[in-house]
């Protein structure tokens, strides 16, 4: 009984996420056929298709320069952004210090560092990796100092007053309280690092997809840019489902995965 119950939710959930695909899909054919909107401004759908075929001799060595270029810079940032984490929380010193640099450097985007990094790197892939190490960083370490900042701190007095010791208070209540916010920053800097691969690849790329980007772009083909949208985003999915089953098995003890109600909304 359970297990058909199970079926039926899922068959629900299924169903409740494939109709705006299909109202969106609906919506783009009456627009490029009855609306007769110009290509170049919404191209059709076949169109879009078609520019798969015709990117297809580009679009293997332009998608493995892109992938290599999204990952390196993803586990860069993500090593510099948990080894941050992981100082600010142990260290109250160390966190003092970072905070006032993250409250003042969270505002500013960074494809404002763009001028710089060329400036400093030149033009290449080392100026375009920077930028994808950096932004990943920053969101780990910003969402990981909120984080620190809302342990209750009675949780910490407790411990103390039990006569906990600094590093047991770290791996029991600190740790814990942060660990599941430092995975999901995780995956907002992972789907992140796509977008700042496009960025990156601005800066005088002569190859990955970014560039076949700007290449359509030139030649106002629009529909090569969905068709390259696209196909970042299903990248953008994969590795997101990818670091979610990851998720779930590193977080199975959190109070969400117990009670069985991941999907938990204020209203049914």
């Amino acid at each position: 009984m359970e297990k058909e119950e199970t079926v039926k939710t899922k068959m629900k959930k299924i169903l409740i996420g494939s109709w705006m695909w299909f109202a969106i899909v609906l919506g783009w054919f009456l627009i490029t056929n009855l609306l007769r909107v110009r290509p170049v401004i919404v191209p059709p759908i076949r169109d879009v298709l078609g520019s798969f075929v015709d990117l297809g001799g580009s679009i293997p060595k332009a998608l493995a320069i892109s992938i290599y270029m999204i990952m390196l810079g993803f586990i860069l940032g993500t090593i510099l952004g948990v080894s941050t984490s992981i100082l600010m929380a142990y260290s109250k010193f160390f966190r003092d210090s970072f905070s006032s640099i993250s409250d003042f450097i969270r505002p500013v985007p960074v494809f404002a560092l763009i001028p710089l990094f060329i400036l400093w790197f030149g033009i290449g892939r080392i100026p375009q990796i920077a930028l994808i190490t950096v932004g990943v960083s920053v969101i780990i370490g910003v969402v990981t100092l909120e984080a620190i900042r809302n342990i209750p701190k009675i949780h910490i007095d407790a411990a103390y007053t039990l006569g906990a010791k600094k590093k047991q208070v770290f791996a029991t209540i600190i740790m814990p309280s942060i660990f599941p916010h430092i995975i999901g920053s995780i995956r907002v800097g992972a789907a992140s690092a796509f977008g700042l691969d496009v960025a990156a690849e601005f800066m005088g790329s002569q190859e990955g997809l970014g560039y076949l980007m700007i290449v359509q772009q030139n030649y106002l083909k629009t529909d090569g840019i969905l068709a390259i949208v696209i196909i970042y985003s299903i990248l953008a999915f994969i590795f997101d489902r990818f670091l979610c089953v990851l998720e779930k098995k590193l977080t199975y003890w959190t109070e969400r995965r117990i009670g069985g109600r991941e999907d938990f909304m204020f209203y049914e």
